[in-house]
């Protein structure tokens, strides 16, 4: 294998470690934001178990984010592979992902408005879950549309 075979296998190898860790970050985030928020209604699960779900949920999340500052800093320190994962396609491809979660959000909150005039809406509940689609929607978004 030549040393530019090797340079893209260590790029993708990182690319597709970058998505997987972005993906787990974003729904992990929406478990443990999530939970908290619907503690607010009626599920039929006990608080025990939505609390139990949050409290399950954080590590693997600050795990993730730990991982996804590393690949940061891994690619900041090797320009090689940086290039190869990060090129024009996914400048483009970072900007349309805060696009999708504006979008998201955006359309959360107006739907959450127009539901409010017909039931009554808990702002305790409502909240965490806005944030946690406001911040798991660009992850996804990324992660679903890079290099497919």
């Amino acid at each position: 294998m030549s040393d530019t075979e090797k340079l893209l296998k260590r790029a993708e190898g990182m690319a597709g470690l970058r998505r997987g860790l972005m993906v787990v970050n974003a729904l992990t985030y929406v478990m443990w934001i999530g939970s908290t928020g619907l503690q607010h209604v009626d599920t039929g699960l006990a608080p025990q178990t939505l609390n139990l779900i949050g409290l399950a949920a954080w590590p693997v999340w600050l795990a993730s984010l730990l991982g996804i500052l590393w690949t940061m800093r891994h690619l900041a320190k090797h320009r090689d592979i940086a290039g190869l994962v990060d090129d024009e396609r996914t400048v483009g491809l970072t900007k349309r992902s805060f696009q999708a979660g504006y979008w998201v959000l955006l359309l959360a909150v107006a739907g959450l408005y127009t539901a409010s005039f017909f039931v009554p809406i808990d702002v305790r509940m409502a909240a965490p879950i806005l944030l946690a689609l406001g911040v798991a929607a660009p992850s996804l978004t990324y992660a679903l549309l890079y290099r497919s």
